[in-house]
């Protein structure tokens, strides 16, 4: 069986909130968790619900930092029904909250947008700090971790192992100029231990000029399910996925993107329906060292590619760039 971990990075966004002003908790999380507009849900409760539908069980990576600002009730509003649905709550991180904070730093005025921009001794205290609020807000221990903007380095797998998380899936082989500092090459497309860490790539697959990432937003279901296909038939262990909290909206965060939504809804139908495919999570079904992560060694299909940069084109031009 191919196993599919669809993963979500879900989050306040520390922009809006920037912009907003710290008051407006209700609308930055109208805008970038529930993703509330005009023609109904489509952040993390319509997500949820596709899923379910689907038989479908998701990988939360949830961001604990605007607690500093919020409270716990912040990420516990997030983290709760998540739980209730019996999806994965995993441990994501912006360290942008910090600057946001201000005299409530609890990094001693310490600010950043990366992971990397931090000593491995100060990522450790961050780790520490997101994992005891994120389990104050009712999440179980997390096992698995994924850096905001994908902005690890070695250091933060070194710092991951001090805290006891065990996994991580920060480094992006498909995204050229990722701000993933971890001393992987774009090749590293298995499981594999490095840093202390058990590190999991984010999926991929062969485009016009190398690979490209699997995620909802840069690949079309046509795409996504060739990859899904080639991964059973050829016995790929599993096929990573990323999108996020916001994924299905415009990029103002106003409207719904029709066409981000339908792509969600119809892979989702897909897992369900491959036979040999099923969904995953770092709680029940823990990657292996070995495990080949995407289809990047599926030949490329031009037809492919093209039909996706001009689906990508109108989303853009209706819905503002991905």
């Amino acid at each position: 069986m191919t196993a599919v971990y669809l993963t979500i990075d879900t989050e306040y966004s520390a922009g809006l909130a920037a912009r907003l002003g710290v008051h407006a908790r209700q609308e930055v999380f109208d805008r970038s968790i529930a993703c509330r507009t005009s023609r109904g849900e489509v952040g993390i409760f319509h997500q949820m619900e596709v899923m379910d539908a689907h038989g479908i069980k998701g990988v939360f990576f949830v961001d604990p930092m605007p607690a500093i600002v919020w409270g716990i009730e912040a990420i516990a509003a997030v983290v709760e029904p998540v739980l209730e649905r019996g999806h994965d709550v995993q441990l994501h991180l912006h360290p942008e909250w910090l600057e946001i904070a201000d005299e409530a730093n609890p990094l001693r005025g310490l600010t950043g947008r990366n992971m990397h921009d931090f000593t491995e001794a100060e990522q450790v205290e961050l780790l520490e700090i997101a994992r005891e609020y994120l389990m104050l807000a009712g999440a179980p221990a997390p096992t698995a971790f994924r850096a905001g903007n994908y902005g690890a380095d070695d250091a933060t797998l070194r710092a991951l192992a001090q805290v006891g998380i065990r996994y991580d899936s920060s480094h992006a082989p498909g995204i050229t100029r990722s701000d993933c500092r971890i001393s992987l090459e774009p090749d590293d497309q298995q499981v594999v231990r490095h840093e202390g860490a058990t590190e999991v790539p984010i999926g991929s697959l062969r485009s016009f000029r190398g690979q490209r990432h699997a995620q909802i937003t840069a690949l079309s279901h046509w795409e996504m399910a060739a990859a899904l296909r080639y991964c059973v038939d050829n016995g790929v262990a599993m096929l990573n996925i990323v999108s996020h909290s916001f994924e299905l909206m415009s990029r103002d965060r106003k409207r719904a993107n029709s066409i981000v939504r339908g792509r969600f809804a119809r892979f989702c139908e897909t897992v369900a329906r491959t036979a040999g495919a099923r969904s995953a999570t770092f709680a029940e079904r823990p990657p292996r060292i070995g495990d080949e992560t995407g289809a990047s060694t599926m030949p490329h299909s031009e037809l492919r590619s093209a039909a996706r940069v001009a689906e990508q084109v109108l989303s853009n031009t209706l819905y503002g760039a991905s």
